[in-house]
């Protein structure tokens, strides 16, 4: 058969690639101007969140072999869970969730679903998407789960023949069968779906569709390579692999020409794709409007792997709606006149995608974004504040009698009693998570504040306090404890912030501070434990150890010690000794009757221990104190 000029062309430009990429990756080499060296190119390196809480998640209707392990939360409606796969075990698969606009408010509710998928050098702490992207923001007034697998660098999103070392790559398995229970058990996902991808992950996108028609609603390729088998493409896939991180294509889908890489030509199964809405865009490669000019040609750009590889993208994309006219299986396509293989022009694709997936998606209006309003207390409130971004929905009712109001950055709530207040970041997030103004917190009566040291952040609510820091993540304070805690000083007294939930235990509640803990036994009093005394406390057990809850505060006693009494004994410190438990009993007693730390023994400085002759001993400054048989007995030093 004759070669047409499309695929000589197409077989020149494959050939090309690895000619493009070796002195880009030759060792010592510099990247290209403007751009990197790099099949797609690598997000930047930027810090990773820090989450507000971590949590587990107990699902069930799971596959045998599959749990959440943890679930993050970085803000209130961006969610990173960590999956324990049967597909691929060991350690955990990691996806990003962007929640819907109304997932908080509307907790009843489904939500259809869109898959973004990564690029060849997809990175394992964080998607490209969320990192190199404001899709964030695209997506905050729609009404779609937005999910971000995480990982996978020169997969293709395949179940790979054969394992590379340790790992050993089943992401269509996990994608698939895994993947799409948990969300639909753990996060309102409904049975509407789309798939789009970039570069690699543009032609696993089409992949996915064409080997489960009916899966998918929608599927898009932004600069996909959607012609895997034509002469010369194997190769440029494998040099491709390879840069990306040393990766074997034939470990992938076995030698060229295989049955297994016909699998993956998306031109070739592109007729199982009737009946979805299927959407192609491309650059070729010349110098855009997010790219720097190059220095060779007017439209060569500076990034020249970016060139090469926009410019392979396009001409197998071609072939790919080619193929897909002769199957009669509509295509919209975005073929553009220019630019490179880029970030800049794959956020710019989702815009340009959005209309025809809503579309696929049977969105109503209300759902694709919002035309919104702003006014009364709230609007006075927005307008003391910076950075709270543009109104996502009109106010709606929440809590007993209040409204709350969405905005790109947080949410402003109101109610008369209260005023209006707005949240925003790891405190909003965290408020959302445990009900917002339907949870014990009830509404808030601060917006959020810099506290006085200035290096956390509050809000304080008619039910208790939420605080964070970098350090120790967002926390709530229920309003007895925060009591307690304000009685004391706050962050500035001898607890600092906390650094934990409160929790139920031992017939009460406790929660941790960085330098102790607040305790509650039953319907009683709320103790206060902390410093030195308040580590050994911890070390026995806290209220669930031999102690129990405290019986009382601390008691400064001579030479700059203290104590503090506790239901089932004592713990005395001192500068010099440490702090120590002297248990109730006759040990006790007996130095009790000598004068406590005034008389000859002085203050304790180790715990009371068993002996070899039976009985218990404790060492004290001045001496030992020992219970043998029923008597006690002293040795004085």
């Amino acid at each position: 058969m004759t070669d047409t000029a499309p695929r000589r062309r197409l077989r020149a430009a494959a050939a090309a690639l690895p000619l493009i990429l070796a002195p880009l990756t030759a060792p010592g080499a510099a990247a290209a101007p403007g751009g990197s060296a790099m099949w797609t190119p690598a997000p930047a390196e930027t810090a990773a969140p820090a989450p507000i809480r971590e949590t587990d998640q107990d699902l069930a209707g799971l596959p045998a072999g599959v749990r959440v392990a943890k679930v993050q939360w970085l803000t209130e409606r961006h969610v990173k869970l960590l999956i324990d796969s049967a597909a691929m075990p060991g350690a955990p698969v990691a996806v990003e969730l962007l929640l819907p606009r109304d997932f908080h408010r509307d907790r009843g509710r489904t939500f259809p679903v869109v898959w973004h998928l990564d690029g060849m050098r997809a990175r394992e702490d964080y998607s490209g998407w969320t990192l190199e992207t404001t899709i964030d923001r695209f997506y905050g007034d729609k009404n779609v789960l937005v999910v971000l697998p995480v990982g996978g660098e020169a997969s293709f999103y395949s179940d790979w023949d054969a394992p590379e070392g340790e790992r050993h790559y089943k992401w269509e398995t996990f994608l698939v069968e895994e993947l799409i229970p948990v969300l639909r058990e753990g996060w309102r996902a409904g049975e509407e779906r789309a798939v789009v991808g970039l570069s690699m992950g543009g032609t696993a996108a089409v992949n996915l569709a064409e080997h489960h028609p009916g899966l998918f609603d929608f599927v898009g390729s932004f600069s996909g390579y959607l012609d895997t088998t034509s002469p010369g493409m194997p190769r440029a896939i494998a040099a491709a692999m390879r840069e990306a991180g040393d990766h074997d294509a034939a470990k992938m889908w076995g030698p060229p020409g295989s049955k297994r890489w016909r699998e993956h030509d998306p031109k070739l199964g592109v007729a199982r794709l009737k009946g979805t809405t299927v959407y192609v865009s491309a650059g070729n490669g010349n110098t855009g409007q997010w790219d720097e000019p190059g220095e060779v040609a007017p439209n060569m750009p500076a990034n020249t792997a970016g060139w090469g590889l926009e410019l392979l993208s396009r001409m197998t994309s071609e072939t790919f709606v080619q193929a897909a006219r002769r199957a009669e299986v509509p295509v919209e396509v975005s073929f553009r006149e220019s630019g490179t293989h880029s970030w800049p022009y794959w956020q710019f694709e989702t815009t340009q995608a959005w209309p025809h997936l809503a579309d696929a998606l049977r969105l109503p209006e209300g759902d694709r974004g919002v035309t919104c309003a702003v006014g009364g207390a709230i609007a006075a409130k927005i307008a003391e504040l910076d950075g709270v971004g543009d109104c996502l929905s009109d106010e709606y009712p929440v809590g007993d009698g209040g409204v709350a109001q969405d905005f790109a950055n947080g949410r402003a709530y109101y109610h008369p009693d209260t005023g209006a207040n707005v949240l925003w970041g790891r405190i909003g997030a965290r408020y959302a998570e445990i009900g917002g103004p339907d949870s014990p917190l009830g509404f808030p009566t601060t917006s959020e504040r810099a506290t006085p040291d200035g290096a956390g952040r509050y809000v304080h609510f008619t039910g208790g306090s939420i605080y964070w820091t970098p350090e120790t993540g967002a926390h709530v304070v229920g309003a007895d404890f925060a009591n307690a805690w304000g009685d004391s000083g706050w962050e500035a007294g001898p607890l600092g912030y906390p650094v934990g939930e409160r929790r139920e235990v031992a017939g009460g509640a406790a929660q941790d501070f960085q330098r102790g803990m607040l305790t509650r036994a039953g319907e009683g009093e709320v103790r206060l434990v902390a410093g030195a005394i308040a580590e050994r406390y911890r070390e026995s057990g806290g209220p669930d150890g031999e102690l129990g809850h405290p019986a009382g505060g601390a008691e400064p006693l001579r030479d700059g010690g203290a104590l503090q009494r506790f239901e089932h004994g004592i713990i005395y410190h001192h500068p010099e000794h440490g702090a120590h438990i002297v248990p109730a009993g006759d040990i006790f007693d007996h130095w009790g009757d000598t004068g406590w730390e005034n008389g000859p023994f002085g203050y304790p400085v180790g715990e009371q221990r068993r002996i070899p002759a039976g009985g218990l001993e404790q060492e004290f400054a001045g001496g030992w104190i020992r219970q043998l048989n029923g008597r006690i007995e002293e040795e004085r030093r």
